[in-house]
């Protein structure tokens, strides 16, 4: 079974160069039943990611079933309190998904179109980054939500709505936040649709 702060070794598939490359070390630091988030080994033994935990990072990704399938574990390190800080493996990898709006209906119609059931729901956390996409699939600067106590869908969904513009072919597939990485030690979402860039969530 898969653990957060397991350390493994695994050779996974380059979906680019369509082989598989050599082995490396890799250490969970974030899970749910869709996706693994991991850190990685330099070639200096250093982790990439908790080596410079005040570095601007986007995840590494993969689905935990695939994940489960190539990687054996070879060691444990419980996370530290500050990474626990950073990486917030606590939150959810992805919150606010709904198909019945999109950005575009938001824009014109307002927050209010917002089905009530999301917008109600919080997470545990006053600050987040969000990282919004241009017109062409980019990702933009990053911008920082900051609330006085948990921040709700609501909140966030209305901030959201000043940041990322609808982008055309975009329609009808509804909104989602979906976890990015770590900026600034604080937890970083990208601002999506109904499903996910990575096509790790289906439903």
């Amino acid at each position: 079974m898969l653990e957060l702060g397991g350390i493994y070794k695994a050779s996974f598939y380059d979906e680019y160069d369509h082989i598989e490359p050599k082995e490396s070390t890799v250490r969970i630091i974030g899970l749910d039943k869709n996706e693994v988030f991991y850190d990685a080994l330099w070639s200096d033994n250093k982790w990439i990611f908790s080596g410079n935990l005040k570095r601007k990072s986007s995840f590494y990704r993969m689905p935990t079933k695939y994940f489960s399938s190539k990687a054996k574990q070879i060691d444990f390190k419980k996370l530290s309190e500050e990474e626990l800080n950073c990486f917030r493996p606590d939150l959810p990898m992805r919150f606010g998904r709904t198909r019945n709006v999109d950005w575009k209906k938001i824009a014109e119609n307002g927050i209010e179109c917002l089905p009530a059931e999301i917008a109600k729901q919080e997470i545990d956390s006053n600050k987040i980054m969000l990282v919004p996409f241009g017109p062409k699939g980019g990702t933009k600067k990053s911008a920082l939500v900051d609330g006085k106590t948990n921040l709700t869908v609501l909140e966030i969904v209305k901030f959201a709505s000043k940041i990322q513009k609808p982008i055309e072919g975009q329609e009808n597939k509804g909104i989602g936040f979906f976890r990015f990485g770590s900026e600034k030690g604080l937890p970083s979402y990208y601002i999506g649709n109904y499903i996910d860039k990575a096509g790790n969530q289906y439903e």
